[in-house]
């Protein structure tokens, strides 16, 4: 498992086969990882935001409409988790 295009493991989630999104986790964890670090400056930070992202793609799949790549989709929901999460603890640090 793992060599067919993200758009075939997208389909089969939606189907109901929740396991093979593993595969997609596997394929693009460090690239969410990545960008969460280099934003948040902090492996714990970045490991959160990561599982965060990771969830609220799983969640929201029903809403991928294919215009984009998944991976640039999941980019995306991982950049702007990265932004929400360094927000708030900037809030939680003024208070």
């Amino acid at each position: 498992m793992g060599t067919f295009p993200d758009e075939y493991y997208v389909q089969q989630i939606l189907e109901g086969n929740i396991q093979v999104y593993s595969v997609l986790i596997d394929r693009y964890k460090h690239m969410v990882f990545t960008l969460a670090k280099k934003m948040l400056k902090n492996n714990e930070d970045a490991e959160e935001v990561a599982q965060d992202a990771f969830l609220k793609a799983y969640k929201g799949l029903a809403n991928f409409k294919g215009d984009s790549k998944f991976s640039t989709w999941l980019y995306r929901i991982t950049y702007h988790r990265s932004l929400d999460y360094s927000k708030r603890n900037k809030r939680q640090l003024a208070t």
